[in-house]
């Protein structure tokens, strides 16, 4: 994501103006809430976590069909299957779209005694699965 020019300025100015708090507060916390320079920040900030959850989605859709694409259309065994590479639970629910006791009850029982939880997070996911051979390790279980 490219940085806007007035977020530059802003920023610019808090530096040569020596507005900046302390290491632990948040612009919120030093500008007037009518300052030009936290209306940007926080324009920003709206932006950012709205292109993070844009791109979240779009490595949930793209990893649903790529699972697809490959002959798995099963959630049982797409839930699998991303439980192997270490996907957390959260995100497996949201690509398979299976509820908490239907994982529980097939996927999660098969990985009971491991110990280890996932880890890997949706972004990371779809090229840990282009890397792997899906169809072993459903074979594997």
């Amino acid at each position: 994501m490219r940085i806007p020019n007035e977020l530059t300025e802003a920023m610019d100015s808090l530096s040569k103006n020596n507005a900046w708090g302390g290491p632990l507060e948040m612009p919120e916390d030093v500008l007037a809430p009518n300052d030009w320079r936290l209306d940007v920040i926080l324009k920003f900030r709206k932006l950012s976590n709205e292109n993070e959850l844009n791109k979240q989605k779009n490595a949930e859709n793209q990893i649903r069909q790529y699972l697809i694409d490959n002959g798995i259309t099963d959630q049982y065994d797409q839930a699998y299957i991303l439980r192997r590479i270490g996907l957390v639970q959260v995100e497996i629910l949201n690509v398979t779209n299976l509820g908490k006791n239907d994982y529980y009850n097939h996927v999660g029982i098969l990985f009971r005694a491991k110990k280890n939880y996932g880890r890997t997070g949706i972004l990371d996911a779809e090229m840990i699965l282009k890397q792997m051979n899906l169809n072993k390790l459903l074979e594997e279980r």
